[in-house]
């Protein structure tokens, strides 16, 4: 597809109004070292980072906004891990295997590729906090949500976000950060790691039931941090209207009222109708509109802090198409053209409103909704 830049006030009016064509403020962290990550899984689609990067180049937005990140120093990892998690992980990368489990696959160096994915996010969160940046983007190898504190699976062995939402409470005492994962599958890692916490609220946009077999809206917090962990699961099918509503409905009123300091985005592009791994209905469109809503709440309630983390996704050219999208809007306030989809195909569920309802009631005994 050939990129042509539109105005972003032609979308949906939950797009910002359109701004002066600037590519500053914005940056791009990456390492050469992630595209080194190429296993079996994704050899025949040519390595999810490199169609990436190939799709970001053609379109611009990589000369001048791009930022090579250092590897993630251990003990920043141990602040979310468990040490002795980190040592197994690192002694079986080298051992030789080929793979930690059915989903979980890997090549020598893959314990030292996902530092420096985590390294993306920490280096990022320095930028953003000492305001050499204003929002950022970052480039990981694999996606790292479902890792837990002594816990790897489904792709993920060392968890990016996690990292980074906990260096911004330790480091720069930030007393509010919020963690929004739009990826398809639950971010059960994330969870697990910030269930009995306050300061990081965790919330998780997904469909349910999925391959974790976590992500229930019951699922709500430990030990006085009830109402802090929040899950919106969707079934099979539901696409833009749910996402938009469940956004604006919930989770920007309870961030009214959380108040974050920071926020740190988990994108997936395997939300999209086409993605052949998920069963979710979101249009290109619908994607650009939902992510434009989780960047106005940066705008107002933490004065448009935040970075946002390449989670999930079926390699190829729609997961590299729809993250250029999502970066340029992300980072310039502009929109490539998208694919338009006849909205008549998409499946309305005459019970959605009564399951919204439901949500509400679940999230109304935390929060003023």
């Amino acid at each position: 597809m050939t990129a042509a830049w539109i105005r972003v006030s032609c979308l949906q009016r939950f797009l910002p109004d359109c701004m002066e064509e600037t590519r500053t403020g914005g940056v791009i962290l990456y390492n050469e070292k992630l595209l080194e990550y190429d296993p079996l899984t994704e050899k025949q689609e040519g390595g999810r980072l490199s169609l990436i990067i190939d799709q970001l180049q053609k379109n611009g937005i990589w000369e001048g906004v791009v930022r090579s990140a250092d590897i993630a120093p251990m003990k920043r990892l141990r602040d979310i891990h468990d040490p002795e998690f980190l040592n197994d992980l690192h002694r079986r990368s080298y051992s030789g295997a080929d793979q930690l489990d059915d989903h979980t696959p890997l090549i020598k160096e893959s314990f030292e590729i996902a530092r420096f994915g985590a390294g993306c996010v920490l280096d990022a969160v320095d930028l953003i906090m000492s305001g050499q940046a204003e929002r950022a983007f970052c480039l990981t190898a694999m996606p790292g949500h479902h890792a837990g504190r002594a816990s790897f699976g489904f792709g993920s062995l060392i968890n990016p976000i996690a990292a980074g939402a906990h260096y911004l409470t330790k480091k720069f005492a930030l007393k509010r950060v919020a963690v929004i994962d739009l990826d398809a599958e639950h971010g059960s890692g994330t969870q697990e790691i910030f269930y009995q916490r306050k300061d990081v609220m965790t919330i998780s946009l997904h469909e349910y039931p999925g391959v974790t077999g976590t992500g229930h809206y019951e699922e709500l917090g430990q030990k006085g941090a009830l109402g802090y962990n929040l899950n919106i699961p969707f079934v099979s099918g539901y696409g833009d209207r749910e996402y938009r509503v469940c956004l604006k409905e919930l989770v920007e009123k309870i961030l009214a009222q959380f108040q974050p300091e920071f926020i740190l985005l988990g994108f997936g592009s395997n939300v999209l109708i086409d993605d052949a791994k998920s069963h979710l209905r979101v249009t290109e469109e619908g994607l650009l509109n939902i992510v434009s809503q989780v960047k106005e709440m940066a705008d107002r309630f933490c004065s448009g802090r935040i970075l946002s983390v390449l989670e999930g996704g079926t390699p190829g050219s729609l997961m590299a198409r729809a993250t250029a999208q999502h970066v340029s809007l992300l980072l310039n306030n502009l929109i490539m053209s998208v694919d338009k989809v006849n909205k008549d195909e998409l499946i309305s569920y005459a019970d959605w409103y009564s399951y919204a309802k439901l949500l509400k009631a679940q999230f109304k005994k935390f929060w003023k909704l």
